[in-house]
């Protein structure tokens, strides 16, 4: 006799019981069980969504938290810059309250006797006479630009003692000014001494600091990086720094000097030029770390510093950083490094302006670059080309990436520069032809085409034709018949009959 289907269904399973016996479960049991563990997975997978929900939402609140906790940092310094401020100013006030220049006078003796000769005794003097005019002027309120100790073009001036007196009072005054446009110390030596006098009467004063060949002694070098170093970190008015033809002598001074730049926050101008000896300091690593620091910067000036492997550099600018304008003079960079530019310019959209004369790339690594701004091969390559970015030598080869256009006004002008090449062959249909093809959809573009041509006449060159001139010929030889039959059926078609 055959089984029952139901007793088949209620077949038992024997299983081994912990006490020896066994204990039996049907089939119905074991589904039971597993409908069960299945319900629990379901609802430990909701439970993880919902965790995972909540993780992303906290994730979110810290990050704002952390940014809310930088910018009460960033606060939280510059008011204790502030204060430190105006605590050095209520002292210098205390003692000034009828202020007169005191600063004893320097004789010329004081300096032969150092073996000086009279030119450097009339520059050390013409220089002290600068120094109590411009503290003088600062005391009355006026807002210019410091230039006491700009010493370009004459004998430098050396240390000495005896100057302390006139740095502090020049110290003082701009302690107690409103803020100083512009300071410039050029050709000038200045030891741990000056600068403990200088830097911090110019945190929060001074919005340009400009130093150019100035000496550091090989003693006290770290010092006075030191010094400026943290006076730069914390002057939070400080807007452009220009530190030329200073030498940096190690990685250890440069990493000092471009962390401070990055930490304040306030610097949108940076010049950093003729001060890395490739020999012992790596310039390339010091402009990486500041195209990589997450920094907005208007203008980075790395000129003259003689770059010899800028793979990093490139990265970092393919990488799409917040730098306005970047100046590449005079870097002995080659053809390779063309290269390499130009394939970050195809993926760089937010650089203005790139500078990179005086480099010693051929024309062939400049045809590289110019591609990447200009590629007439087809209307699709000219449109994917870089349109932001102004390079200083393409305009002489191409006359369509003036500095003072938009990127707008650049594309704009390019295409209506293509065009008017192709029609200088009269070729601009069979070129329209290869792009778009010659199907129905295209000659529904014809007049989209048309349209787009006298938008971009806008920004033509004067040199090239008029629209008129392209409708001319595009309505002679391009999809014009096309376009008659199309709009004959479109008149006669069932739709419009009614």
């Amino acid at each position: 006799m055959d089984d029952d289907p139901s007793d088949a269904k209620r077949r038992r399973v024997r299983a081994p019981d912990p006490r020896e016996g066994v204990t039996a479960c049907t089939l119905d049991d074991i589904h039971a069980v597993l409908e069960e563990h299945a319900r629990r997975i379901e609802t430990f997978a909701a439970a993880n969504k919902m965790l995972k929900g909540r993780n992303t939402a906290l994730e979110e609140r810290c990050k704002a938290l952390d940014r809310k906790s930088e910018s009460l940092e960033r606060a939280c310094d510059e008011l204790e810059v502030r204060c430190s401020s105006l605590e050095r100013s209520i002292q210098v006030l205390k003692k000034d309250v009828d202020w007169t220049y005191s600063a004893p006078d320097i004789p010329r003796s004081h300096w032969i006797e150092q073996g000086r000769d009279e030119e450097y005794a009339d520059n050390v003097d013409e220089c002290l006479e600068r120094i109590k005019i411009d503290a003088m002027r600062i005391r009355n309120g006026e807002d210019f630009c410091c230039a006491c100790l700009d010493n370009e073009d004459q004998l430098a001036i050396l240390h000495d003692d005896a100057m302390l007196p006139h740095f502090k009072e020049l110290a003082n005054a701009i302690q107690l000014s409103d803020g100083i446009r512009q300071i410039c110390i050029d050709n000038v030596e200045l030891r741990p001494s000056v600068l403990r006098i200088l830097f911090p009467a110019m945190e929060g004063k001074v919005t340009d600091i400009f130093m150019q060949c100035v000496r550091f002694p090989g003693p006290d070098v770290v010092e006075c990086y030191d010094i400026i170093v943290t006076s730069v970190r914390h002057n939070h008015a400080l807007k452009a720094l220009t530190w030329a033809g200073n030498p940096i002598s190690s990685d250890y001074l440069a990493d000092l000097l471009i962390e401070s730049i990055i930490d304040n926050r306030s610097i949108e101008i940076l010049r950093l030029e003729n001060c890395f000896d490739q020999n012992c300091v790596n310039g390339c690593r010091a402009l990486t770390s500041l195209l990589t620091c997450g920094r907005h910067f208007q203008n980075l000036h790395f000129r003259w510093n003689g770059l010899p492997d800028i793979d990093d550099v490139t990265a970092a600018l393919a990488a799409n950083p917040q730098i306005e304008t970047l100046d590449l003079t005079g870097n002995q960079l080659r053809d390779r490094h063309a290269d390499l530019i130009a394939e970050a310019l195809k993926q760089n959209t937010n650089l203005q302006a790139l500078y990179m004369r005086g480099n010693k790339i051929t024309p062939t690594g400049f045809e590289k670059i110019l591609e990447a701004i200009y590629d007439p091969s087809s209307l699709t390559a000219m449109e994917s080309c870089n349109h932001t970015c102004y390079v200083d030598f393409v305009e002489e080869i191409v006359p369509c990436n003036k500095d003072f256009m938009t990127p707008q006004q650049r594309r704009r002008r390019k295409l209506y520069n293509l065009l008017s090449t192709w029609h200088a062959e009269g070729s601009n249909a069979r070129h329209l032809n290869a792009e778009l093809g010659e199907g129905a959809f295209t000659t529904k573009l014809v007049p989209r085409v048309l349209e787009s041509i006298g938008q971009c006449s806008v920004d033509r060159s004067t040199d090239t034709p008029t629209p008129l001139s392209l409708y001319f010929e595009l309505m002679k030889s391009w999809k014009m018949p096309e376009l008659y039959e199309h709009g004959r059926r479109d008149a006669v078609s069932p739709e419009t009959a009614y």
